[in-house]
């Protein structure tokens, strides 16, 4: 009796364990996922920054300057003129740096400035006896050499503000001031072989402030990592500008100059920027940058007579980029 109790016991336990592991859930597999490995998902939404600082160097070559002819060394024989166009500034470097910010989802703000500082330019030239000038009445003054030192920097000042144009670009309108200064040392020195001489320090200042617009974005983006971007800008602006000249030596006829006078100027710029990105928030940047100004007085205006002019500044930039 007793065994058959005990039998009967050891089956009922066991239809009890069977019966509760039929009612539990089949085990889950495991993949390579659920260890943590393989590559992440996409991200549900794309990264949308909202900060941009950008720095970095430009190097820019300026154009000559406007044609003055200083000098002919036409004694004895006709001979070589050296004009204020013939001095050429060389490739010079000087900072670049922007923040921009999204303003309410929609429109983003910039500020920008870029210069350079030291753009020199020499030249020199002599015959004893036998250079003369149309700058100045120098009567029957000969002289035997001259020397020219010429001088530039600018400073570029920008506030902008930009909106959805079409896909990736966008409309741009602003606010721009530039700040272009000149100066120019001539002497005409004919002490060699007499006493006569004269020294000539010109010097010019463009202040212009103007409003601006243009279109800005990307061009090309063959890949997740690699664009290409374009900027056209054209500024309208109020150049206060003024020139003066002192002189030195024994030439009567050459006398000091000073004026100050308010006129329009037009400036246009035209960039290209290759972009990589690093990372999400990293981009090195590399560009070509063509800018022009038509209305502006330059170093040798006080010389020659001649207001006005127009300057091209072109070449290239270089920069790294966060963003956030």
């Amino acid at each position: 009796m007793n065994r058959v109790l005990l039998l009967a016991a050891l089956v009922l336990l066991s239809w009890q364990c069977n019966f509760a592991l039929a009612q539990k859930a089949p085990p889950k597999s495991l993949s390579i996922k659920d260890l943590g490995l393989g590559m992440p998902k996409k991200p549900e939404t794309p990264f949308e920054p909202g900060w941009w600082v950008e720095g970095g160097v430009v190097f820019l070559q300026r154009s000559g300057s406007s044609s003055v002819v200083l000098a002919n060394t036409d004694v004895p024989a006709p001979g070589d003129t050296l004009d204020a166009a013939d001095l050429g500034f060389g490739f010079e470097w000087g900072p670049y740096i922007s923040l921009s910010t999204r303003v309410f989802d929609l429109v983003k703000a910039e500020v920008l400035y870029y210069g350079v500082y030291d753009w020199r330019a020499t030249s020199s030239a002599e015959n004893v006896g036998g250079i003369s000038t149309g700058v100045f009445d120098a009567g029957a003054v000969v002289f035997d050499q001259i020397d020219v030192r010429y001088t530039s920097r600018i400073d570029n000042v920008e506030i902008n503000t930009l909106y959805p144009l079409l896909g990736k670009l966008e409309w741009l309108v602003g606010f721009r001031w530039v700040q272009l200064d000149e100066y120019s040392s001539t002497v005409w020195d004919g002490r060699t072989s007499g006493t006569d001489y004269a020294s000539a320090t010109a010097s010019a200042k463009n202040d212009l402030y103007g409003a601006q617009m243009g279109i800005d974005g990307t061009l090309w983006q063959p890949s997740s990592r690699l664009s290409l971007d374009g900027v056209v800008k054209v500024c309208l602006s109020n150049n206060a500008m003024s020139t003066r000249r002192n002189v030195a030596g024994t030439v009567d006829a050459f006398s000091p100059y000073r004026r100050s006078v308010t006129r329009t100027s037009f400036l246009a710029e035209l960039g290209l920027m290759g972009r990589f990105a690093l990372t999400q928030n990293f981009l090195l940047g590399a560009g070509y940058q063509v800018m022009w100004i038509d209305g502006v007085a330059t170093g040798f205006s006080a010389v020659g007579g001649q207001e006005v002019n127009s300057v091209l500044f072109h070449g290239l930039r270089a920069t790294i980029e966060a963003r956030w």
